[in-house]
């Protein structure tokens, strides 16, 4: 039989239940469950050192508002409960002994003893765990409610060593997240986990501040597989593009309609899809720098040379995606719903295009399949071949911009619609594009079939 070690300290937690205290005075229990905890700590101490031990500090705190998970087979989920009320007993030796006359001696099953790990910072750590010091996980417990029966008053202990249990802290969380950082990926993979959600996810988030790179990448490998998806999606017919121009005077609330129409589009894809859209917001420059694959691109107020004619032609064309320029490497402009907000009427805009000495402005025109107008009204335009235009050359022509024949493609008014009407159009056109023609593109059902927008989608 292997010869058991000698402690030099022990952690005693056990509940307030007399059961767990084998030839216990109640009294001590009762006294402790009223939150004075020290006759307890005191008797404890005074059976070890009638055992040959020699007590060199011993102090005890009552935890009560420690919690854990529970698996709930109603909910079918866990739920967090309170643990027992217990005591957590903390004694350091100058003479100690095994666990096993330990436990005979204080009445308390071994099992209910904890050993100090090894290394250095062993007894430290335990004390520390006394108030949590180093799990900011779990409740705080304030350092005044610890009893100290020998040894330095714990209050000092704790004043002294919490520069040294912060710094130890950072470690263990900087270790746990070593251990977390392969799942993590792996969820970003599988399409489980969005940025957002880890930026406001405090356990997330901590994950992220040490392995930023990795994250990262991870969601930069993500991106591509989805634009790879989509542009097979696109070959395959499954979709088209759609390009939405808004236009309308500073202040008018161009953004704000914007997010509007993209979150009932994204309600709409999980109607039809059951999949969550995400959208990107560029900047007004460098407008890919940030984009990663994202169903619905948001070009909020940007400026016409962020890009490239070729860019723009590439970007727009509702049957194509080609890589786009950015700054520190091409990206795939895979966007399904392209919105573009601008103070400019398209024209104008398209015209200012960096590198546009005599591009067509009707090749951009016809690329945008729904304008939207927002001056007196809520006015809604579509674009279609002008048959007036002629082929000499746009700088051959008058300068009058609105002159018939200028572009080989212009807008048409379709009509001028109250708010909630025309976003209905829009969405039909987008549900139109998208081939969204069941209620669920993945299941199928032979029972229903959906040709309408849902109602709860188009009363918003």
């Amino acid at each position: 039989m292997k010869k058991q070690a000698v402690l030099n300290c022990v952690m005693i937690v056990q509940q307030l239940d007399e059961q767990f205290w084998h030839e216990w005075d109640k009294d001590y229990i009762e006294e402790a469950k009223k939150g004075n905890i020290r006759p307890l700590l005191e008797e404890v101490v005074n059976r070890l050192e009638k055992s040959d031990c020699v007590v060199s500090e011993a102090y005890g705190i009552i935890h009560d508002k420690d919690e854990i998970a529970v698996w709930d087979s109603e909910k079918m989920e866990n739920v967090i409960e309170k643990k027992a009320k217990h005591v957590h007993l903390l004694i350091k030796f100058d003479k100690g002994n095994t666990i096993t006359n330990l436990a005979v001696t204080s009445g308390i099953e071994p099992q209910y003893l904890e050993k100090a790990k090894s290394g250095r910072y062993g007894y430290d750590n335990m004390t520390a765990y006394l108030v949590h010091a180093k799990d900011l996980e779990k409740f705080q417990y304030d350092p005044k409610e610890v009893v100290t029966a020998k040894g330095e008053d714990y209050f000092s202990v704790y004043n002294r060593r919490m520069d040294k249990w912060v710094k130890g802290r950072a470690i263990k969380e900087a270790t746990e997240t070593n251990q977390s950082i392969d799942y993590v990926v792996s969820e970003i993979v599988a399409g489980n986990l969005t940025k957002s959600q880890i930026m406001l996810t405090d356990d997330l988030y901590k994950i992220y501040a040490l392995h930023k790179r990795k994250i990262n990448e991870a969601f930069e490998t993500f991106g591509e597989s989805k634009s790879y998806q989509t542009i097979a999606d696109l070959e395959a017919g499954r979709f088209k593009k759609t390009v939405i121009f808004i236009h309308a005077k500073s202040g008018v609330g161009k953004t704000i309609l914007s997010k509007k129409i993209i979150k009932m589009i994204q309600t709409l894809a999980l109607y039809y899809e059951k999949m969550s859209w995400e959208f990107c917001m560029t900047a007004s420059t460098n407008p890919f720098d940030e984009y990663n694959g994202q169903e619905i691109l948001f070009l909020d107020d940007i400026r016409a040379d962020s890009l490239s004619v070729s860019d723009w032609l590439k970007l727009l064309d509702p049957y194509t995606i080609s890589p786009i320029s950015a700054r520190y490497h091409n990206k795939l402009g895979s966007a399904k719903i392209i919105i573009i907000t601008s103070t400019k009427e398209p024209v104008d805009f398209f015209e200012n295009v960096r590198f546009n000495f005599s591009e067509d402005a009707g090749q951009f025109i016809r690329r945008v399949e729904l304008l939207i107008k927002i001056n007196e009204g809520f006015n809604l335009y579509t674009s279609t071949q002008d048959e007036h235009y002629m082929k000499r050359g746009k700088l051959l022509l008058p300068k009058k911009k609105n002159l018939d024949g200028r572009y080989s493609h212009k807008f048409v008014k379709v009509n001028r619609h109250k708010k909630n009407r025309g976003l209905g159009k829009i969405l039909k056109t987008v549900q139109q594009n998208m081939k969204w023609k069941t209620k669920s593109l993945s299941q199928p059902s032979a029972k229903t079939t959906v040709t309408s927008i849902p109602k709860k989608v188009a009363s918003k």
